[in-house]
């Protein structure tokens, strides 16, 4: 029987990585669409050129073997057209290649983290919907300590993602990472003992 897709979404620095890192943790299968991104963007020549025809040489990285996702990610926030155009040239071939990792996964669960799954338009594709949320002051703060943003950055960041109120009211649940690490583990445990994901 073909495993149950579950996608995992959330705005920046709501805790999408550590809920797919507990999910690991318990033993079901997770695949990050940031990290095929990047895998893609180092080894897809074909998107790498169009990532250069469209936004220059500027966006290589030092050795011209991949992009220098810093740079490209300084444009594209800043220029709503610059990241539209961006998606359209990148979703595609992560679409197919995480397609292909969810066939091939074991289990009853696959959780698949998609940052932009409202934006995309992309729901269709899971089975179930989770969106991560955290309070607004505790992701500023993340933002913060841990990419060194500025304000305006962290403003402009947010403001290109749907609202996190709006992305938990289109999700069929809502895990709140405002807490630690175990009030977070304790809400996808109970997730997990009722879609039957958990090894």
């Amino acid at each position: 029987m073909a495993p149950r897709i579950v996608g995992i979404t959330g705005t920046i620095a709501s805790g999408k990585s550590t809920v797919g890192r507990i999910l690991s943790e318990l033993g079901v299968p997770v695949i990050d669409t940031d990290h095929i991104v990047h895998q893609l963007m180092a080894s897809d020549r074909g998107l790498k050129n169009a990532i250069v025809q469209r936004f220059g040489e500027a966006v290589l990285a030092e050795g011209g073997e991949g992009i220098d996702r810093a740079t490209l990610g300084r444009i594209v926030f800043q220029d709503e057209r610059a990241r539209r155009d961006l998606e359209a040239i990148v979703h595609p071939a992560v679409l197919l290649e995480y397609r292909r990792q969810a066939s091939a996964a074991s289990g009853s669960l696959v959780a698949i983290l998609v940052p932009l799954l409202f934006e995309a338009g992309i729901a269709s594709e899971f089975d179930e919907v989770w969106t991560v949320v955290a309070d607004p002051a505790v992701l500023r703060n993340r933002l913060r300590e841990r990419d060194g943003l500025s304000e305006a950055e962290i403003d402009s960041r947010l403001s290109a993602q749907l609202p996190q109120a709006e992305k938990a009211t289109r999700a069929d649940q809502t895990i709140d990472n405002s807490g630690t690490i175990a009030e977070t583990r304790r809400q996808i445990a109970r997730l997990l003992a009722v879609a039957g994901g958990a090894s």
